[in-house]
């Protein structure tokens, strides 16, 4: 009987994965010129990894179809991994004003995801350069001497750490002003074999997930240029060996005729990490803490959620779970843990969340970071470092006896204990002790001094 539950529980699961259902999220409603409106669609599986899958957004009336990215966060609860997939496709306006959008659909491995119409609202903004993540060498190289349309691979990062992110890019810029028309020949064709001399072999990849052009608008020195981003992943070097990648080569079609552009190679040489004894264990990268308390004033006994997230533009699946041990005064329970990493701009952010239950046993002031703390490689200052809790948990009343129950009504005495402070119970013990250890040892030289007179005798 066992034999035959456990098999049609794992065949339960087996039709749970192959009939993952999808659930549809519709973006932000009113969005300037600068923003982007979002499609997304998310899909949750006991597996820590799934297929990519086969899935259409719909062209939507006046918005540009931009790249699709995916996340995956990590929720534990009760010891058991829920793994979400969240894949986005963008859209650009190209002017402001009202849109109305009739009902769409989304198919996400034949099934189908509707929206219903609304109005999307898109507002003027500021054009700014598009420079925020690169620095400005970069970008002066990037377009140093460049008057006509160009190909360009791209990195944040030349001489990263080894575990630290840097992000590569693969476009072709044209200018506005361009009077000469260009058009793509079999993208399709020409694009994959590109891509895979651009992966290095030696790092971890986390994909921005461009499943077609990224068109956008980048100005450099008011002159404005049309990017057409092909790739974009961020890679973690895992060892200092140096990555080269070579020159890319690209035809467009000019007048029905073929002409080529290249892109400049690239070198990256990362650098190794200082000696630590947590080197090559812990996360590289520039992060900080968000946390909070449910309450920051407790009685002995409350239950109080303490909240913690280490975000930064590190690989976060290094951030071990805090395993914290109870001692006399705090006890701790852990309720779940949550990683994802999501694009942000040019760089592929991580998030470790993670709820634990705390439970005061002692009166008192007590700091959290003697109890969590975050080591790290810092590469802003280039030295380990560590995050360490900045709450304070004040907690009052009495002290908690772990092995009697004094809220019990026949237990009067402890009862009769609890409505004293806590500092004259811990005295009023200690000068029981005390005196009646006087009185032992009056006794015991009281003994030896009457047998001192019978030896006399």
């Amino acid at each position: 009987m066992r034999r035959f539950f456990y098999f049609f529980w794992v065949f339960l699961l087996a039709i749970t994965e192959l009939n993952a259902q999808a659930t549809l999220l519709v973006g932000e409603k009113s969005i300037t010129l600068e923003e982007n409106f979002s499609l997304s669609f998310i899909i949750k599986s006991a597996n820590a990894s799934i297929e990519t899958p086969i899935f259409k957004f719909p062209e939507l009336p006046g918005l540009r179809k931009l790249g699709v990215s995916r996340s995956k966060a990590t929720d534990i609860q009760n010891g058991e991994s829920v793994y979400s997939y969240t894949f986005s496709q963008y859209y650009q306006a190209s002017a402001t004003g009202s849109l109305l959008i009739p009902p769409a659909e989304v198919i996400v491995n034949q099934q189908s995801l509707k929206t219903e119409a609304f109005a999307l609202l898109i507002s003027e903004s500021a054009q700014k350069e598009e420079v925020v993540e690169d620095t400005k060498a970069q970008i002066e190289d990037l377009f140093k001497g460049q008057s006509s349309l160009f190909l360009a691979l791209t990195s944040t990062q030349f001489q990263p750490f080894v575990g630290q992110g840097f992000t590569l890019k693969f476009s072709l810029f044209i200018p506005d002003d361009n009077s000469t028309r260009y058009s793509f020949d079999r993208n399709d064709v020409q694009i994959p074999p590109l891509i895979q001399k651009i992966r290095p072999k030696n790092c971890w990849e986390e994909s921005f997930g461009l499943q077609e052009v990224k068109v956008s608008k980048v100005v450099y020195k008011n002159k404005k240029y049309t990017e057409y981003r092909f790739f974009q992943s961020t890679f973690f070097a895992l060892d200092a060996k140096k990555i080269v990648i070579p020159s890319l080569s690209l035809h467009l079609l000019k007048n029905n005729e073929k002409v080529v552009f290249s892109s400049k190679p690239i070198v990256i040489s990362p650098k190794e990490l200082p000696n630590h004894p947590l080197k090559g264990k812990i996360p590289v990268g520039d992060f900080h803490l968000e946390e909070t308390l449910s309450q920051v004033q407790v009685q002995t006994g409350d239950t109080v959620a303490y909240i913690s997230s280490v975000v930064g533009d590190g690989n976060s699946i290094l951030w071990d779970s805090k395993l914290i041990e109870s001692d006399y005064f705090l006890n701790f329970y852990p309720v779940g843990t949550q990683s994802s990493v999501y694009p942000y701009g040019d760089k592929m952010f991580g998030n470790k969340t993670e709820k634990i239950l705390i439970i005061p046993s002692q009166p008192g002031k007590f700091a959290l970071k003697s109890y969590f703390n975050w080591i790290f490689f810092n590469t802003r200052t280039a030295a380990y470092d560590t995050l360490r809790s900045e709450a304070i948990l004040a907690v009052s009343g009495q002290p908690s006896d772990r092995l009697l129950n004094t809220q019990t009504e026949t237990m009067l005495l402890y009862r009769g204990l609890e409505k004293l402070a806590a500092d004259k119970v811990i005295g009023y013990r200690w000068n029981d002790w005390k005196q009646i250890f006087n009185a032992l040892l009056g006794l015991v030289l009281f003994w030896l001094f009457i047998l001192i007179i019978k030896a006399k005798k």
